[in-house]
């Protein structure tokens, strides 16, 4: 299988989750509700498609809703799993409690022997 050229990657950041922690109230009450801790932005290049097609969706099965896909040489995607959110048509940015106002999250990932495939969904 031929490699990824290099002239066809875009460039995109990605956010990997280092760990959830629970919300507590102004009385120091557990609320049930977990806060998300991201990593900071890591910058990357891959294949990014213009939208799904037929191809895609062998690959990944056909119950899977997603928007775009990314193709990464095997070694780029290493840190990058299902719970991955990604900045792709956007630049970073937070709101004012710190958190991630993202683009793109992560839904499936099928590798082989040299390419990452990621499906992700763009978040309305």
């Amino acid at each position: 299988m031929m490699r990824l050229l290099e002239r066809n990657k875009t460039p995109f950041k990605y956010l990997s989750l280092i760990t959830k922690t629970d919300v507590v109230d102004e009385f120091g009450n557990i609320t049930g509700e977990k806060r998300l801790i991201y990593s900071q932005p890591v910058d990357l290049r891959g294949h990014i498609s213009k939208a799904g097609g037929k191809t895609s969706v062998e690959m990944f099965g056909t119950n899977i809703n997603y928007d775009k896909t990314i193709l990464l040489d095997i070694n780029d995607a290493r840190d990058i799993d299902e719970n991955t959110i990604l900045f792709i048509d956007k630049p970073v940015e937070y709101d004012s409690n710190n958190v991630p106002l993202y683009d793109y999250k992560v839904v499936k990932i099928a590798t082989t022997l040299n390419i990452t495939a990621i499906a992700v969904e763009k978040i309305r």
